[in-house]
């Protein structure tokens, strides 16, 4: 019994080593709660990261020490909550907790009040995440001869012919799309290409980049599971069933990355492909 409790104890240590922990903060103007595109930039450059799976986000919201207590206190909340909605409108993800804290004292009035103040003004997000470890292919290639067995909705498509959705790109470990505009009209294509085309079926394939093997798929922090590629192509078969084309012409299968695109850059490995299944 010992020895299993052992085990079990540091099997538990080694899953906790694996886990790290981070905080990043955003600026504000002075009695603000408005996010800069600058500063979310920085959110950004975090949540939209394939690499990194994210357990816990605590969000605390921080003043300087102008104004009442409880006006900077309801100031804090807001810039809290300005933060927090703004990682749930554009990466779907709810923070663990959101807590404005109010003003930061000035312990030394012989300092650059002005620059302290300034960096008081902020939000910090602490978040704890896992990191994929995998050595990304030749990023500086920009030719694949791969890829030109690829086809067009303009080919003359036969079974087995598989089409790469173009410009159909997903914000980090999420189902929505960078610019919805670019994707919609390419998804059109699709659309137009199956009723013009009444006979023919699909299947609609996602895959996912950068994740490690001990990874069959990549986090998806809506659903909360390792189910990307497929809730991915959920997606895109979603939106084809909301046009129009019926249920019974289509499948859809997440594949992770288990068919990564030979010789190719790790970034292409995230795609949406279509499989002509019959015409």
């Amino acid at each position: 019994m010992n020895r299993l409790l052992f085990a079990l104890l540091f099997i538990g240590f080694l899953s906790n080593a694996q886990q790290k922990s981070n905080t990043i903060r955003v600026y504000f103007d002075s009695n603000s709660s408005d996010l800069a595109s600058n500063e979310m930039s920085v959110i950004n450059g975090i949540f939209s990261n394939e690499t990194l799976t994210f357990y816990t986000i605590e969000v605390s919201g921080f003043c300087d020490d102008i104004g009442s207590l409880e006006a900077n206190k309801i100031l804090s909340d807001k810039r809290a909550q300005t933060v927090a909605t703004f990682l749930k409108s554009e990466f779907d993800v709810n923070a663990t907790s959101t807590l404005g804290k109010g003003e930061i004292a000035i312990e030394d009035l012989n300092a650059n009040l002005d620059e302290i103040r300034k960096n008081n003004r902020c939000v910090s997000v602490y978040y704890t995440f896992t990191e994929d470890e995998i050595k990304p292919s030749d990023e500086t290639a920009t030719t694949n001869s791969a890829l030109k067995f690829y086809k067009t909705f303009d080919d003359e498509l036969v079974v087995g012919d598989k089409i790469i959705i173009k410009n159909l790109l997903f914000k980090g470990n999420t189902r929505l799309f960078h610019k919805e505009e670019d994707a919609l009209v390419e998804l059109n294509k699709v659309v137009d290409y199956l009723n013009k085309n009444p006979n023919t079926t699909i299947e609609i394939q996602g895959h996912v980049c950068c994740i490690g093997k001990a990874h069959s798929d990549a986090y998806d922090m809506t659903s909360g599971k390792t189910n990307l590629s497929h809730t991915r192509a959920k997606k895109i078969y979603d939106y084809l069933v909301e046009k129009g084309i019926s249920p019974s012409r289509m499948t859809h299968m997440g594949y992770g990355r288990k068919f990564p695109i030979p010789n190719g850059i790790e970034s292409e490995n995230k795609r949406v492909e279509i499989l002509i299944t019959k015409i």
